[in-house]
């Protein structure tokens, strides 16, 4: 892992809570492939007191973050004004450690790690993202940027890359940094700022909105395309039950069962969706992969 970079993570109360996605998070680099270590320089950035209490129970590095005259403890409806406020808080923190002289991996809290992303980055490039749709070309801006996973290299062009994105925002008062992002990525003010910018596939920094990655090839898997927390949690555990089994059968045919409560989370009438209580997954496929 390069010197002087950190994998960063924001939560608020209801997604650090125990048995809650905070969890699974972990639990993913527990039981990926060479993805121990990392949470040694993983930074959990708690944007409320009650999700830094938690982080301080569970994991050696935790930052707060309170955004004065917010509430970002509870879970936030997306593209609700809170949900618009916890997304820009974080890209004003994340533009404030590029200025101290730190790269990052910025990864939300539901992306699980199954295999080390940092043998997929190009060293040349300053700012790399994962994507919701991938268009087979890393270099094309119109592939569709997804602002939950990117690694970021601490230097002027990256720095004023960020200053130029937080800004941006007041253009769009009524849309968040990921589609702010893609509105803004192909002006002219990137090219002035000279940053490269490249975008990553979806066949390895996998997720729910195009679903390219197999167990064989994935290092990330996110849950986006999805509404709500109880249907993330639930198809997130079947994700890394699916890990699990694929592990313990030594690279046996396993396919992914998820995303399924994901599917049905944006219709009026979801389908009923339960969250069993966490208790270490990888034991739990184990058991169950005996009895196949």
């Amino acid at each position: 892992m390069p010197n002087k970079t950190l994998i960063i993570t924001t939560i608020n109360a209801a997604w650090a809570k125990e048995n809650s996605i905070l969890d699974l998070y972990l639990e993913s680099f527990r039981i990926g492939e060479g993805t121990q270590h990392l949470l040694n320089h993983l930074l959990l950035v708690a944007v409320d007191q009650e999700a830094f209490k938690r982080c301080q129970q569970i994991h050696p590095h935790c930052y707060i973050l309170v955004k004065e005259g917010s509430d970002l403890s509870r879970e936030k409806v997306f593209m609700s004004q809170g949900y618009l406020d916890m997304m820009w808080a974080r890209i004003l923190f994340l533009k404030h450690v590029l200025a101290l002289g730190y790269s990052f991996v910025f990864s939300d809290a539901d992306i699980l790690w199954f295999r080390n992303p940092f043998q997929l980055f190009d060293e040349k490039a300053d700012f790399q993202i994962a994507c919701d749709r991938y268009k087979g070309n890393p270099h094309d801006l119109s592939n569709a940027a997804n602002g939950g996973f990117n690694f970021v290299r601490s230097n002027e062009r990256s720095i004023r890359f960020y200053e130029w994105w937080y800004e941006s925002r007041r253009s769009y008062p009524k849309l968040h940094d990921q589609d702010v992002l893609n509105k803004i990525k192909s002006g002219k003010e990137l090219f002035e700022i000279g940053l490269k910018m490249l975008f990553l596939d979806t066949k390895y920094v996998g997720g729910f909105c195009e679903r390219r990655a197999g167990v064989k090839d994935v290092f990330t898997m996110h849950a986006n395309c999805c509404k709500g927390m109880k249907a993330k949690i639930a198809d997130l555990r079947l994700i890394l039950q699916d890990w699990s089994s694929y592990r313990y059968l030594n690279g046996s045919s396993v396919h992914w069962r998820a995303p399924d409560a994901c599917l049905h989370s944006w219709s009026a009438t979801p389908k009923r969706m339960t969250s069993p209580t966490y208790k270490g997954v990888a034991e739990e496929a184990a058991l169950n992969s005996r009895h196949k």
